[in-house]
């Protein structure tokens, strides 16, 4: 009994040494497949996401905020249901000269894209704030985003890391 406890803890020990070493080996192979990433995609809705960037906050180091462009050329109107990156442990709306709210903290959780029309993210207005975010961006750097939409479809591009705003 004494030889399979004490092969159980090895095999423990092998597994968790094991489980560290590959998510190690995980971030320089982010780093590389991100150089790869669009600035813009199109789906088959008809959706383009284009123009994004990521600023580490001056303020937060765990934060970063994206501003990006998207646009709806289709004739239907079409929802966005959430915006993911690996970068980020949250992802919120933020308006830079408003109270914020939990409204505005879901924004790009249930985002009305009217018909053949674009909408603009800016510095000065509505943007992603990019909470907790994962590992340190450096300027030129691709940032994975991926925009999920109601019907299952989804585009991702690489938002381009700028200096901190």
């Amino acid at each position: 009994m004494g030889l399979s406890v004490t092969g159980r803890l090895s095999l423990k020990r092998v597994s968790a040494a094991f489980a560290v070493l590959l998510s190690l080996s995980a971030v320089p192979a982010f780093a590389q497949e991100t150089g790869a990433l669009p600035v813009a995609q199109h789906n088959r809705q008809k959706i383009v996401v284009l123009d994004g960037t990521l600023a580490p906050s001056k303020h937060d180091d765990t934060r970063a905020n994206a501003y990006f462009t998207i646009r709806n050329d289709d004739d239907s109107d079409h929802l966005l249901k959430g915006i993911t990156s690996p970068a980020c442990s949250t992802i919120t709306a933020h308006h830079t000269n408003q109270e914020q709210t939990q409204a505005t903290n879901d924004l790009f959780s249930h985002l009305a894209l009217p018909h053949n029309s674009d909408m603009i993210f800016p510095v000065s207005g509505y943007h992603l704030l990019c909470g907790g975010v994962q590992q340190g961006l450096q300027i030129g750097q691709k940032v994975p985003f991926t925009f999920e939409f109601l019907d299952g479809d989804s585009i991702t591009i690489g938002f381009t890391v700028e200096a901190a705003k």
